[in-house]
Protein backbone atom coordinates (compact mmCIF):
# COMPACT_ATOMS: atom_id res chain seq x y z
CA UNK A 1 0.00 0.00 0.00
CA UNK A 2 1.25 3.40 -0.61
CA UNK A 3 2.33 5.89 1.97
CA UNK A 4 -1.59 7.63 1.29
CA UNK A 5 -2.99 4.16 1.42
CA UNK A 6 -1.93 4.14 5.37
CA UNK A 7 -2.41 7.72 6.16
CA UNK A 8 -5.87 8.40 5.50
CA UNK A 9 -7.33 5.42 7.69
CA UNK A 10 -4.82 6.60 9.99
CA UNK A 11 -6.04 10.01 9.96
CA UNK A 12 -9.53 8.59 10.49
CA UNK A 13 -8.76 6.29 13.15
CA UNK A 14 -7.36 9.71 14.96
CA UNK A 15 -10.17 12.00 14.12
CA UNK A 16 -12.66 8.84 15.58
CA UNK A 17 -10.59 8.85 18.91
CA UNK A 18 -10.23 12.51 19.38
CA UNK A 19 -14.07 12.52 18.43
CA UNK A 20 -14.52 10.34 21.24
CA UNK A 21 -12.46 12.58 24.01
CA UNK A 22 -14.21 15.53 22.82
CA UNK A 23 -17.74 14.07 23.76
CA UNK A 24 -16.39 12.84 26.97
CA UNK A 25 -14.98 15.90 27.86
CA UNK A 26 -18.46 17.82 26.85
CA UNK A 27 -20.40 15.19 28.81
CA UNK A 28 -18.38 16.39 31.70
CA UNK A 29 -18.28 19.73 31.43
CA UNK A 30 -22.38 19.48 31.16
CA UNK A 31 -22.46 17.09 34.78
CA UNK A 32 -20.67 20.48 35.62
CA UNK A 33 -23.26 22.55 35.08
CA UNK A 34 -25.41 20.03 36.01
CA UNK A 35 -24.10 20.24 39.70
CA UNK A 36 -24.11 24.14 40.16
CA UNK A 37 -27.85 23.86 38.35
CA UNK A 38 -29.20 21.07 40.91
CA UNK A 39 -28.03 24.32 43.81
CA UNK A 40 -30.25 26.89 41.83
CA UNK A 41 -33.13 24.19 41.53
CA UNK A 42 -32.70 23.40 45.78
CA UNK A 43 -33.10 27.46 45.87
CA UNK A 44 -36.28 27.66 43.85
CA UNK A 45 -37.79 24.65 45.52
CA UNK A 46 -36.66 25.90 49.13
CA UNK A 47 -35.47 22.62 49.76
CA UNK A 48 -32.76 22.64 52.45
CA UNK A 49 -31.50 19.37 51.76
CA UNK A 50 -30.93 19.26 48.35
CA UNK A 51 -29.29 22.13 48.81
CA UNK A 52 -27.23 20.58 51.17
CA UNK A 53 -26.53 17.16 48.75
CA UNK A 54 -25.62 19.70 46.20
CA UNK A 55 -22.42 20.52 48.00
CA UNK A 56 -19.48 18.90 50.10
CA UNK A 57 -20.45 18.87 53.86
CA UNK A 58 -17.28 21.64 54.31
CA UNK A 59 -18.74 23.93 51.46
CA UNK A 60 -19.04 27.53 51.30
CA UNK A 61 -20.35 30.59 49.87
CA UNK A 62 -18.60 33.95 49.51
CA UNK A 63 -20.41 37.12 48.81
CA UNK A 64 -17.60 40.00 47.41
CA UNK A 65 -19.20 43.42 47.06
CA UNK A 66 -17.78 46.68 46.89
CA UNK A 67 -15.93 47.01 49.89
CA UNK A 68 -17.61 43.44 51.64
CA UNK A 69 -16.90 40.16 51.54
CA UNK A 70 -19.47 37.83 53.29
CA UNK A 71 -19.00 33.94 53.92
CA UNK A 72 -21.49 31.53 54.55
CA UNK A 73 -21.43 27.76 55.11
CA UNK A 74 -23.18 25.62 53.09
CA UNK A 75 -25.75 24.39 56.53
CA UNK A 76 -26.16 28.16 57.34
CA UNK A 77 -26.94 28.76 53.43
CA UNK A 78 -29.69 25.74 53.93
CA UNK A 79 -31.18 27.04 57.42
CA UNK A 80 -31.41 30.36 55.58
CA UNK A 81 -33.46 28.32 52.50
CA UNK A 82 -35.42 26.70 55.29
CA UNK A 83 -36.90 30.27 56.85
CA UNK A 84 -37.69 31.63 53.56
CA UNK A 85 -41.73 31.56 52.07
CA UNK A 86 -40.43 32.48 48.38
CA UNK A 87 -38.53 30.68 45.87
CA UNK A 88 -34.59 32.39 45.60
CA UNK A 89 -34.46 32.22 41.69
CA UNK A 90 -30.61 32.15 39.77
CA UNK A 91 -30.29 31.54 36.61
CA UNK A 92 -27.18 31.51 34.79
CA UNK A 93 -26.21 31.95 30.95
CA UNK A 94 -22.90 31.28 28.82
CA UNK A 95 -21.49 29.16 31.44
CA UNK A 96 -17.55 28.48 31.07
CA UNK A 97 -16.25 24.78 32.39
CA UNK A 98 -12.66 24.38 32.76
CA UNK A 99 -11.94 20.73 33.89
CA UNK A 100 -8.78 18.84 35.69
CA UNK A 101 -9.24 15.27 36.66
CA UNK A 102 -11.33 15.81 39.57
CA UNK A 103 -11.35 19.13 39.89
CA UNK A 104 -13.67 21.92 37.90
CA UNK A 105 -14.54 25.90 37.72
CA UNK A 106 -17.11 26.71 36.37
CA UNK A 107 -17.51 30.98 35.23
CA UNK A 108 -21.06 32.35 34.61
CA UNK A 109 -22.70 35.45 34.58
CA UNK A 110 -26.01 35.37 36.80
CA UNK A 111 -29.19 37.13 37.80
CA UNK A 112 -31.08 36.60 40.82
CA UNK A 113 -34.77 36.76 42.28
CA UNK A 114 -36.43 36.73 45.37
CA UNK A 115 -40.19 35.31 43.96
CA UNK A 116 -40.19 37.20 40.62
CA UNK A 117 -38.78 40.29 42.22
CA UNK A 118 -35.61 41.21 40.50
CA UNK A 119 -32.80 41.78 43.29
CA UNK A 120 -29.40 41.65 41.99
CA UNK A 121 -26.77 40.11 39.07
CA UNK A 122 -23.19 39.34 38.73
CA UNK A 123 -20.78 36.72 38.14
CA UNK A 124 -20.82 33.17 39.97
CA UNK A 125 -17.61 31.31 40.35
CA UNK A 126 -17.64 27.91 41.23
CA UNK A 127 -14.79 25.24 42.27
CA UNK A 128 -16.17 21.78 42.17
CA UNK A 129 -15.02 18.60 43.01
CA UNK A 130 -15.91 14.89 41.41
CA UNK A 131 -16.76 12.86 44.26
CA UNK A 132 -18.12 9.39 44.21
CA UNK A 133 -21.25 10.69 43.90
CA UNK A 134 -20.71 12.86 40.73
CA UNK A 135 -19.57 16.79 41.12
CA UNK A 136 -20.19 18.80 44.31
CA UNK A 137 -20.22 22.54 44.90
CA UNK A 138 -16.91 22.84 47.33
CA UNK A 139 -17.53 27.21 46.95
CA UNK A 140 -19.23 29.52 45.32
CA UNK A 141 -18.14 33.26 45.30
CA UNK A 142 -19.82 35.45 43.42
CA UNK A 143 -20.51 39.34 43.03
CA UNK A 144 -23.37 41.19 43.51
CA UNK A 145 -24.24 43.71 41.91
CA UNK A 146 -27.53 45.42 39.78
CA UNK A 147 -27.55 46.77 36.11
CA UNK A 148 -25.50 48.45 34.11
CA UNK A 149 -23.00 47.00 36.70
CA UNK A 150 -24.33 44.11 35.50
CA UNK A 151 -26.58 42.68 32.62
CA UNK A 152 -29.70 40.42 33.50
CA UNK A 153 -30.75 37.25 31.75
CA UNK A 154 -30.83 37.40 27.88
CA UNK A 155 -34.58 35.62 28.24
CA UNK A 156 -35.33 38.56 29.92
CA UNK A 157 -37.38 38.04 33.68
CA UNK A 158 -38.57 34.93 34.90
CA UNK A 159 -42.33 33.64 34.54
Amino acid sequence: MSRLGWTLPALAAVALLGGSGVAAQMDEERAVIAAAQAMFDAMKALDPEAFRKSMVPDGFLLSVGPGTTRWTTRDQFAANIARRTEPMIERMWDPEVRIDGSVATLWTAYDFYSALEFSHCGTDAFQLAKTSEGWKVVMLSYTSQTPPTCNTHPEGPPE
